[in-house]
Formats: C-alpha cells, sequence, structure tokens
C-alpha cells in the first residue's frame, strides 16, 4: 500500500510539472507615465490599451503614475498610452524571440505632452516611440536606444517649427 502512495505522488508532481512548463512564462513590462508641461512629474488617470498580434486584447484605465503589464513569450505588442488632451504614444515589444522558459522584466518611462495645433506630430499614430526586442548575448528585452533616440528629434523637430 505505501508503494501506491508514492506512485501516484510522483504521478502528481510529474504531471503538475508538466503544465507547468507549457505555460508561457511572464514578462513584466512597468510604465512610468510623465507629464513634459509638469517636468516629469507622475502622470495619473490615463488609458494603456494593449494589441497582441495586432488585436485589442485588453485596455486599462490607470489611476496610478505606472502601471505593470504582463505580457507572454512568442507575440508582438503594441502598448498605447492615451490621456485626454494628450498627445498619444505607443511602443512595440518583440517577445517573438524569447526562450519560452525565461521570465524577464523590462521598464520605461513614458512622457506625454500636449500638442498645440500648428504641431505636426501625425506620425506619432503610425510611428512607434520605442521599440523592444530580445538580445540573446545579454540574454534579456532591450529598448533599441537608437531608433527611441530618432523619434525624439522628430517631435522636437516637429514642435520647434512655426
Amino acid at each position: 500500500m505505501r508503494w501506491i502512495k508514492y506512485i501516484v505522488g510522483a504521478l502528481l508532481l510529474l504531471s503538475f510539472e508538466f503544465i507547468i512548463s507549457q505555460q508561457p512564462k511572464k514578462i513584466n513590462f512597468k510604465v512610468n507615465l510623465k507629464s513634459v508641461e509638469h517636468y516629469g512629474m507622475g502622470l495619473k488617470n490615463s488609458t494603456v490599451s494593449v494589441y497582441t498580434d495586432g488585436i485589442l486584447t485588453d485596455s486599462i484605465f490607470s489611476k496610478k503614475k505606472s502601471i505593470t503589464i504582463s505580457l507572454s513569450s512568442n507575440h508582438i505588442y503594441k502598448i498605447t498610452f492615451s490621456k485626454k488632451n494628450y498627445a498619444t504614444k505607443h511602443v512595440i515589444i518583440n517577445t517573438i524571440d524569447v526562450p519560452s522558459k525565461k521570465r524577464l522584466k523590462i521598464k520605461a518611462d513614458i512622457s506625454l505632452f500636449r500638442p498645440k495645433k500648428e504641431w505636426e506630430i501625425d506620425f506619432l499614430n503610425y510611428e512607434p516611440v520605442s521599440i523592444a526586442s530580445y538580445n540573446f548575448l545579454k540574454k534579456k528585452l532591450v529598448w533599441d536606444f537608437d531608433y527611441n533616440r530618432s523619434v525624439v528629434e522628430k517631435i522636437i523637430l516637429a514642435t520647434i517649427k512655426k
């Protein structure tokens, strides 16, 4: 009788391990929302929309200045940040190459600003402000800072033109 308990226990343990290993691992994306007009102070009462492989999967109204979003591997995410009377921005996070057994964290500071009518910032509707992808050498998700710098320069040029 004793050996039956051990066999049942071993089978339960193996089935539990099998179920856990089949689930995609989580990637925690922490975002701090800031206001340009208030010199980087936290931006509350904003909306965050998550698109998974081009399909809207989640829309979150955040009363806080920071939010954490759980992502899975093997997807491309478009995450938009918006608030009434502020310019909307979005980022792209490519988790396709993330190993399935990897747990990762990635952070971002997103600064929203109040647009003026004469500013030509329509490109923000279709161009992400930053792109993150998995770096095999560093074994983590990393932001493409060169791309981000080019978008920031575009925003600056669009806001100083008359």
